[in-house]
């Protein structure tokens, strides 16, 4: 009775489970479904997006400099012990002293304030326009990163499912050749060993297909990050394990590798950056020319008769012109630490573009070294699969033994085990080589 309650309990906690799992709704995703869930849902390139629109703001406020200014002010003193005026003997009065005032003070002003002439407007606005194209250029390269990762992590998946099916295609012909040799064993045409040895390849099965599930979450939680999904979502994929036409055709694409990759291209205007930053620093050094225009409405009384004051109007308008003198060196330190900045970003810019060209070379070997072991893993999981046949047939003829059917059987699975590898290496090489020369 007792066991009877725990077989009746595991039945119905399998039956939640399972209806748990239907419950759930399955999202059927292609390969280029993927691309697009994770180009709007990725978390890094809306990221990257947002720090594109905060580059163009910072473009609009720099490009505002332009623009005139205009401020109003109002206040209101109270002059406990007013201002004084010197008067000598000269006015008619020995040494004297007249304040100044009245005790209320009320005071509104309009300032007004137009660049003529600013050097720093001009370079501030070259380093946010060489900024904002910058953001853009990195946002490309995130956009690119994003699409490699999700292709790889898509095919890494489907693979995980691919070798968790032979693995429990294994298993279960396993199962069947256990029993068959069982139904044998009982006619007397086979011995214990045969039982044995049925039983060794069937363990041998559950230890591989346990470890092929062991990879299919993490697998599946690195897709669903990528794309934005809810890790509770159940992902269906539809595209078949393949190799495009596209994806075998090599391009020499050398010349073009400066202009369409978008690390090459970051490093780029870096340097355009350390230039701009240069020229912004001395700009320090030029004078500024600016118009401006001053507009007071004023009034003193020693009362609070607002209606009796005697309001006054006074206005102006001039230029103002700065020239730098001196500012202790300042300026000249700063320039020269910008130079040594312009000068590392110029020599990364190097490095890293012949870092590129040779990892270019090292692909493109490596995707044909990849494409023939493909050829050779497709070959050679046919010819396991035609030895399984003719192993089991032996078998079943009485002139082969369980060794060979074993050895057979481990054979094909190991071969389609490695066809499946070499075709994630030649996608996974493949979509590197796609991102290294910045393919669209």
């Amino acid at each position: 009775m007792k066991l009877l309650s725990v077989k009746q309990l595991l039945f119905f906690l399998l039956t939640l489970s399972w209806q748990s799992v239907l419950s759930q709704d399955s999202v059927f995703v292609s390969l280029d479904a993927a691309i697009d869930l994770a180009l709007k849902k990725n978390t890094t390139i809306i990221i990257s997006n947002d720090e594109v629109s905060a580059s163009k703001f910072s473009l609009k406020e720099a490009n505002a400099n332009f623009l005139p200014k205009l401020y109003l002010s109002s206040g209101y003193n109270r002059n406990i012990d007013r201002q004084v005026i010197f008067l000598s003997e000269g006015f008619g009065t020995a040494n004297s002293t007249t304040k100044l005032g009245s005790d209320n003070e009320f005071r509104s002003s309009l300032n007004l304030s137009l660049p003529i002439y600013s050097n720093y407007n001009f370079a501030n606005k070259k380093l946010a326009e060489t900024q904002y194209d910058f953001q853009n250029e990195a946002a490309r390269g995130v956009r690119h990163s994003i699409i490699n990762a999700t292709k790889k992590a898509y095919f890494n998946y489907l693979i995980v499912q691919e070798i968790v099916k032979v693995q429990e295609s294994r298993l279960k012909n396993a199962d069947q050749f256990l029993e068959d040799i069982q139904k044998r064993l009982r006619m007397g045409t086979l011995t214990e060993f045969d039982v044995s040895s049925a039983k060794v390849q069937v363990a041998f099965a559950k230890s591989n297909l346990l470890e092929a599930q062991s990879n299919r979450l993490p697998a599946a939680n690195a897709l669903k990050l990528l794309l934005g999904l809810d890790f509770s979502a159940v992902i269906k994929l539809t595209e078949p394990i393949t190799l495009r036409e596209d994806e075998i055709i090599v391009e020499d694409v050398t010349a073009q590798l400066i202009q369409k990759n978008s690390q090459l291209k970051q490093l780029e205007l870096t340097v355009d950056l350390n230039e701009n930053r240069l020229q912004l620093a001395k700009s320090a050094y030029y004078p500024t020319i600016e118009a401006v225009g001053n507009y007071n409405y004023q009034a003193q009384a020693n009362n609070f008769k607002f209606s009796e004051y005697d309001w006054v109007q006074t206005s102006l308008v001039g230029l103002q012109l700065q020239i730098p003198i001196f500012n202790g060196t300042v300026t000249k330190n700063k320039v020269q630490q910008l130079k040594f900045g312009k000068k590392i970003a110029e020599e990364e810019k190097e490095y890293v573009t012949k870092q590129t060209t040779m990892r270019l070379i090292e692909l493109v070997a490596q995707l044909e070294f990849a494409r023939q072991k493909v050829e050779v893993q497709q070959e050679n999981m046919t010819l396991t699969a035609e030895a399984l046949k003719l192993a089991k047939k032996r078998y079943e003829l009485g002139v082969g033994t369980i060794l060979e059917v074993n050895d057979s059987e481990l054979a094909y699975t190991q071969s389609r085990l490695n066809w499946l590898q070499s075709v994630l290496s030649y996608i996974s090489t493949n979509y590197d080589y796609q991102l290294l020369i910045g393919k669209d």
